[in-house]
């Protein structure tokens, strides 16, 4: 088994988690921006309040 440098390892560990947080940004913007989507082109159906 190889070993790697501390630095080498928390370089790869900044890196896989950059990138993981980076596709959960993404992933959460795509919904957002299907939720609103969603939002402005259908009609409001519940107009009746609540008590």
């Amino acid at each position: 088994m190889m070993h790697v440098a501390a630095v080498d390892q928390a370089f790869l560990l900044l890196l896989v988690v950059f990138c993981l947080g980076s596709c959960l940004v993404r992933v959460f913007w795509e919904l957002e921006q299907v939720r609103a989507r969603r939002t402005a082109t259908s009609p409001r159906r519940r107009t009746r309040k609540h008590d």
